[in-house]
């Protein structure tokens, strides 16, 4: 019953809002059938689209036209006004007057070619001195500096460089590493060159039978060595119960929670980083002042567990169901909800980027003043959805339905 009340007072304004364009629709004689399942749009332009509007005839649009689309499809003004067909109007000679246009009116070749040539003069001016005197080593100051020993080591690498075979460069450019042949091992390491030295050349020579096996046992045998055996305190198979978790930093850092469940234990001025949490639900645990970060939530349900003032970064959310889980006051980078369904879960004040919706319905769950970009909604529906002061970018609606949702005052650019 509190959770039903909760929601309706949510709905409040926006239910007086649908309910004074439903009398003035009806005032102008405008059918209203279905309405409240209907989509209402108010305000809210579409700049430069990239997919069209879905489901037009359950769509009502208020002063939210689709501009500058960059697809032909759509219907209306949407298609009138796209892109593709006002270019499609003119001949190629006009089209490319018109681009070299727009070019030349944003003004992008020119700041191209003072951004280089800016580029260029600070890189040339920091690799010199006071009296133009290069920093860094060249074979000709290297002689004077150091002497004629210098100017041999770099002799010897530029022999080097010039003897490169493809595979080795393939390798180089794939791998990372190549192998020398015999020739260029002697380059470095035989006699007349200042790297000389007898016994390296010896084993770097026995090395070539399977120089792939010998790089492998290395890397074992350091990953194996004690020193770079990191300890880890995980928590398996222990529940929290009633224990408020503050300033536990520590704990939560570089540790893994599997199978503990956390239940009425707020967790508070504690950031985690490197902390998955995975089949271990929590319950009334609100998250309050306390970042985190590659701290992935995995099969782990949420249920009246509110996130306030706790950035979320890298923190993907795979089949995490939840209810009643607002987020206030708390970004989201790269934190994608994958298969996680939600309930009454608003995002008041949480600007979020990089962070989709994949197939998580939500029900209740309205954006507030929480701009976003590079955030699409990809077969998730909503119902009971709304998106209120909250402009957004590069952030489609692909394939997921609209159920008595409402758009205010949130224009969008490419969407």
């Amino acid at each position: 019953m509190m959770r039903k009340e909760d929601t309706k007072e949510v709905r409040v304004p926006l239910k007086l809002m649908r309910d004074a364009v439903r009398v003035a629709m009806q005032l102008a004689g405008q059918n209203t059938t279905d309405f409240d399942k209907k989509t209402l749009k108010m305000v809210s332009p579409r700049l430069m689209s990239i997919l069209p509007e879905q489901e037009d005839d359950s769509l009502i649009n208020l002063l939210s036209p689709s501009l500058f689309s960059l697809h032909d499809e759509g219907q209306g003004l949407e298609k009138l006004l796209s892109l593709p067909q006002m270019l499609k109007s003119l001949d190629n000679r006009d089209q490319e007057a018109w681009l070299d246009f727009i070019v030349e009116a944003s003004g992008v070749s020119d700041n191209l070619d003072k951004a280089e040539k800016t580029i260029a003069d600070n890189k040339d001016k920091e690799m010199r001195g006071e009296n133009g005197v290069p920093l860094y080593f060249t074979k000709e100051n290297a002689t004077e500096i150091i002497g004629d020993v210098e100017k041999k080591k770099i002799e010897v690498f530029e022999d080097l460089d010039k003897s490169y075979t493809k595979e080795q460069k393939d390798d180089l450019d794939t791998k990372g590493y190549a192998f020398l042949d015999k020739k260029q091992l002697n380059t470095v390491y035989g006699k007349g060159s200042p790297y000389g030295d007898v016994k390296t050349l010896k084993k770097f020579r026995r090395l070539r039978d399977d120089p792939e096996r010998f790089i492998e046992t290395d890397i074992r045998a350091l990953a194996e060595a004690e020193k770079f055996k990191a300890r880890r305190h995980d928590i398996v198979g222990s529940p929290f119960v009633l224990t408020p978790l503050t300033f536990a930093s520590a704990p939560l850092t570089n540790t893994f929670v599997v199978l503990s469940p956390i239940v009425l234990s707020p967790i508070t001025l504690s950031p985690a980083v490197l902390g998955p949490i995975i089949l271990s639900p929590w319950v009334f645990v609100p998250l309050v002042l306390s970042p985190r970060v590659l701290s992935p939530l995995i099969l782990n349900p949420l249920i009246f567990s509110p996130i306030i003032l706790s950035p979320l970064v890298l923190h993907p959310l795979i089949l995490v169901p939840g209810i009643f889980n607002p987020l206030i006051l708390s970004p989201l980078v790269l934190s994608p909800l994958i298969l996680s369904p939600q309930v009454f879960t608003p995002l008041i004040l949480s600007p979020f980027a990089l962070n989709p919706l994949i197939l998580t319905p939500m029900v209740g769950s309205p954006l507030i003043l929480s701009p976003f970009v590079l955030s699409p909604i990809i077969l998730s529906p909503q119902a009971l959805f709304a998106v209120v002061l909250s402009p957004y970018a590069l952030s489609p609606l692909v394939e997921s339905k609209l159920i008595a949702a409402e758009v205010v005052l949130s224009p969008s650019w490419l969407s």
